[in-house]
């Protein structure tokens, strides 16, 4: 999966992209980034088009919990394979 986490501080845009497999730790890792880019931060993940619906909405509530934190978070397939 690939993530991006995105936060415009004092109107400039910094930006942490990665590419891994999601297992518990890296979850974890991902997570506490885009806690740490803190209120008005998202976090984008980009699964493969072969991801199930369920396997979206699992990733999704994985990753929930941040948007009660001021971070906005989007799970979406990818165009492409890749």
């Amino acid at each position: 999966m690939r993530t991006r986490v995105t936060v415009a501080p004092g109107g400039r845009a910094c930006m942490l992209e990665r590419v891994t497999w999601l297992t518990p730790y890296t979850a974890q890792e991902i997570a506490q980034e885009a806690r740490r880019a803190g209120t008005g931060a998202q976090l984008e993940v980009s699964v493969p088009t072969s991801t199930s619906n369920a396997g979206v909405a699992a990733i999704d509530g994985l990753f929930a919990w941040l948007r009660q934190k001021g971070v906005s978070v989007v799970v979406r397939r990818e165009d492409r394979e890749g």
